[in-house]
């Protein structure tokens, strides 16, 4: 049998290192390995390689029994995954318990509620009992003329401890420092509070969104639940509150937020110039009031994933502002044509710095 120029080159090679070399290079030249009684062809610019002490091909190795066991690529770290890649993970236990109920962990840590007050100092009782307020003088609001008309309205109220909203309302009260209500508050709470519609004004920044915002939370937590349609992609809020503005929509959503905190309360916002699929998976996870500007409230409703059947509570903030930018006939479908609840079955609350007297007529 010829041999190919490439093997004879390899034992000429061989035969002269075996010669010349020490005994160390011969042992080692002798671990090569061998092809039919001689040396196996060794590439060229691997021919001045010294061996690695490690085998990179693969073992077989015997068994207890003499059987042969499949090859070994090298043993892999304790703990690592045999693909690679460092040590396996379970990023899908459940946090506590087993089986199917061990999944209520998982969820309850994905649904747990966000704290609206950011990283709050409990030790805050000595400045909140201190009776200070920074940036406003509310013993200046005593001098604020107030009207009121129509028939057995409610008196107002001097503090926030006079008005039953509930420990976790009152709680959240706290949190955020009110100490004396501002007057479009000690009026409007206690009407709202007995049932009655409402209709204020009350210029920028007097705390009109609170004004509204407290009964319709005390409500819901005091009244019976909402419905829960399981697996129904149709959200039933309790409450709705419009606004003419993306803006003052997420303004609202933010206090509303912090006044609902830890209440069970659920509050979820919805506007225009913004996807909508991130705001209707919010609204699946449930709501019980819902904060919308009127054009998106409409496009939801026509999708027939909000329905107003069950609200109890209407508020409008900056409503002659939304009669001057053109939504009247948004807002008068919304409430005529649409399934919400007729007056008298819904409590109304309107909101704003401006109401002309003509629209305070009709």
């Amino acid at each position: 049998m010829r041999s190919s120029w490439a093997d004879a080159v390899a034992n000429a090679e061989i035969s002269a290192a075996a010669t010349s070399a020490s005994p160390s290079n011969v042992a080692s030249v002798a671990a090569a390995p061998t092809r039919g009684g001689r040396p196996a062809y060794v590439p060229p610019h691997l021919r001045s390689r010294q061996p690695s002490s490690e085998a990179l091909a693969p073992t077989v190795a015997d068994g207890p029994s003499g059987a042969r066991q499949p090859p070994s690529y090298g043993a892999a770290p304790a703990g690592a995954s045999r693909w690679g890649g460092g040590p396996i993970r379970d990023v899908g236990r459940p946090i506590s318990g087993g089986g199917r109920g061990g999944l209520s962990g998982w969820h309850s840590r994905r649904d747990r509620e966000l704290n609206p007050f950011g990283n709050e100092d409990e030790t805050t009782e000595a400045a909140f009992s201190s009776q200070e307020n920074s940036g406003i003088n509310f013993d200046a609001y005593e001098d604020i003329p107030v009207e009121t008309s129509g028939e057995n309205v409610p008196p107002p109220v001097n503090t926030f401890a006079e008005i039953d909203l509930g420990n976790a309302l009152n709680e959240n009260i706290r949190r955020c420092k009110y100490v004396k209500p501002t007057p479009v508050q000690r009026y409007a709470i206690p009407i709202s509070l007995a049932g009655r519609d409402l209709m204020a004004c009350a210029q920028t920044g007097s705390g009109k969104t609170a004004a509204f915002c407290f009964p319709i939370i005390s409500g819901i937590m005091s009244g019976p639940p909402g419905p829960r349609q399981r697996g129904s992609r149709t959200s039933y809020p309790l409450a709705l509150i419009l606004s003419p503005t993306r803006e003052l929509s997420v303004q609202i959503h933010e206090e509303a937020r912090k006044f609902a905190y830890q209440t069970g309360v659920r509050v979820v916002v919805a506007y225009g110039g913004a996807p909508i699929n991130q705001q209707l998976r919010e609204l699946e996870r449930g709501v019980d009031i819902l904060v919308a500007t009127p054009g998106r409230l409409v496009d939801m409703l026509e999708r027939a994933r909000v329905s107003l059947q069950h609200i109890r509570y209407l508020a409008l903030d900056e409503a002659d502002r939304m009669l001057d930018m053109g939504f009247e006939p948004q807002i008068r479908r919304i409430v005529e044509q649409m399934d919400m609840p007729s007056r008298g079955q819904r409590q109304t609350m309107l909101f704003s710095a401006t109401f002309p007297k003509e629209i305070q007529a009709s």
